[in-house]
């Protein structure tokens, strides 16, 4: 029975990108003073039907990648530049591509690599200047199926591995530690600004709540709460401001008063689900159903 329920799980977790409703990536301006968050000017920087998600910016570049579904059902990974507004391929394989990361040297694109022949999802790194050249990161037959990452340096990430419960490892390549820290996670892991530490959401009995992780202490700790109906999406300014997709609106969580507030977004960003977040100075991109 065990078997059979994993089965199906990995089965729906495959194909999820063509099973669930299309999204687009909306890029936006934004500003915080005295701890309020302001969004505007959104325009759609996918602009196609289907699958395209999971944004993430180069920390030095003025581009945003994201993974897109192409015509013939594979995903692959897109940059769009901010200046020029145009978008680029990044990778065109028969392979899924999913979860763009830019690796701490800022030369490198690791992301994770679903495989045509056998459904194995691993951990794969792209030189962003020649795409042919590829590294092994991390195998699935040997961890598990990697579906997230997060990195603090060269060496030192945390994975989201399938499973019944879904889990994050703590990885440390140097050490060749492969450490289980949580199970029953969501699926938003990231750096916390200014710390040692990595943040992820997890849930605690009837509640989800937001943690961190710092690999030195080997410590978990709660940030904040995260809202039990949404898909705890989350995404960090530098100020330390915490932010949350809910349904139609966005939260932000103060690292002051420790309490989460309702952003007011733009009349003109359509008022459909939003999911996952990115932010980088002052942009921000979200995930907006069609």
């Amino acid at each position: 029975m065990k078997t059979t329920c994993f089965t199906l799980l990995l089965w729906l977790t495959i194909t999820a990108a063509h099973a669930q409703n299309g999204t687009e990536v909306y890029l936006l301006d934004l500003s915080e003073k005295a701890g309020n968050v302001t969004l505007s000017n959104p325009r759609n920087v996918s602009n196609k039907p289907g699958y395209d998600n999971q944004p993430f910016f180069h920390p030095t570049k003025p581009l945003l990648y994201y993974t897109a579904m192409m015509p013939e059902g594979q995903t692959d990974i897109w940059s769009y530049d901010l200046r020029k507004a145009t978008r680029t391929p990044v990778t065109l394989t028969p392979d899924s591509e999913f979860s763009p990361t830019v690796l701490p040297d800022q030369t490198h694109l690791s992301c994770i690599v679903q495989r045509k022949a056998n459904g194995d999802q691993d951990l794969v790194s792209y030189d962003l200047t020649d795409t042919e050249k590829t590294e092994s990161l991390l195998e699935s037959k040997k961890t598990g199926k990697i579906g997230y990452q997060a990195w603090l340096n060269a060496d030192e990430a945390v994975v989201f591995v399938l499973g019944t419960p879904n889990t994050m490892h703590y990885l440390n390549r140097k050490t060749g530690r492969d450490t289980v820290i949580a199970g029953q996670i969501g699926r938003s892991l990231h750096r916390v600004p200014g710390q040692r530490a990595f943040s992820f959401v997890q849930q605690v009995g009837d509640a989800w709540l937001v943690r961190s992780y710092d690999p030195v202490r080997n410590q978990v700790s709660d940030i904040a709460t995260s809202e039990t109906t949404s898909e705890h999406y989350n995404a960090w300014l530098a100020s330390g401001t915490l932010l949350e997709s809910r349904g139609s609106e966005l939260w932000a969580f103060s690292p002051k008063t420790k309490q989460w507030k309702a952003i007011t977004l733009p009349a003109d960003l359509p008022r459909k689900k939003l999911s996952r977040i990115a932010v980088h100075g002052n942009h921000l991109a979200v995930v907006v159903d069609e």
